[in-house]
């Protein structure tokens, strides 16, 4: 909470720099010579956890421990990109191929109210992602759009969610994040993990106009490999999101 805290308050220092990104859950540093390692260390050393996001991970890891220190432990992510033209393709032929059953219901919200904030943050939690707090969720941070499919009985199935949070002029610019997919563990097999994805995509490119969508996992998460290859995503092979946190 008090690192929530922390990144809500540092909102006006993000909007200076296109080199600091609030990341939700975790402050990200897109190009921290230009931001400047002494203001890295300062903010890393109250948060203990820093990502950098979509870098060559060697010399990544290298700058991590010249400037932060040995003892910060380092998390690998691999990195998957898209194109939007070939994901939105992609995307099409997962909706057509994942019809809706009859009753269900699937909503954008890029301003959720407080019990599908809640509803939300209750499924990521249980499917062991961690959730957007309240106000990255309605946008106040960055623009974020949230897909919520419910079941014939109102119940929340699937959700994933797609945030435009890399600023114009930094490195990412026309980059969005495409994540945060959580399916109910009594509807899974279904394929509503793709069919969510797939529909969040669609919906945030019409809203954001990105140009490339990109996703992040551990490299043992063959469940969802699969899946964003589907919604038309590759693995950048020479890229991967670095993470890294200290006691």
């Amino acid at each position: 909470m008090a690192l929530q805290r922390r990144l809500r308050e540092r909102q006006l220092e993000f909007a200076r720099t296109p080199h600091l990104v609030n990341g939700g859950r975790i402050m990200h540093v897109l190009e921290p010579e230009e931001a400047g390692w002494d203001l890295v260390r300062t903010l890393v050393a109250e948060d203990k956890i820093v990502g950098f996001p979509v870098v060559m991970a060697e010399p990544t890891i290298d700058q991590i421990n010249q400037h932060l220190g040995p003892n910060w432990q380092i998390s690998v992510f691999e990195v998957f990109l898209g194109k939007a033209d070939r994901v939105l393709a992609a995307c099409d032929a997962v909706v057509e191929a994942y019809p809706l059953p009859v009753g269900w219901h699937l909503s954008m919200h890029d301003y959720p109210n407080e019990q599908l904030i809640t509803e939300v943050q209750t499924l990521n939690a249980e499917t062991g992602v961690g959730p957007y707090p309240a106000y990255y969720m309605r946008s106040e941070a960055v623009p974020v759009l949230t897909a919520c499919l419910h079941d014939d009985g109102g119940k929340l199935v699937a959700t994933a969610s797609v945030a435009d949070r890399y600023p114009s002029g930094g490195r990412l610019s026309g980059h969005v994040f495409a994540g945060m997919v959580s399916v109910s563990a009594d509807r899974r097999r279904m394929g509503l993990g793709k069919l969510i994805k797939a529909n969040a995509l669609l919906a945030s490119q019409k809203c954001f106009g990105w140009q490339y969508a990109t996703e992040q996992i551990e490299p043992e998460n063959t469940a969802s490999r699969a899946m964003i290859l589907a919604c038309g995503l590759d693995r950048a092979q020479d890229l991967a999101s670095i993470v890294a946190d200290i006691d």
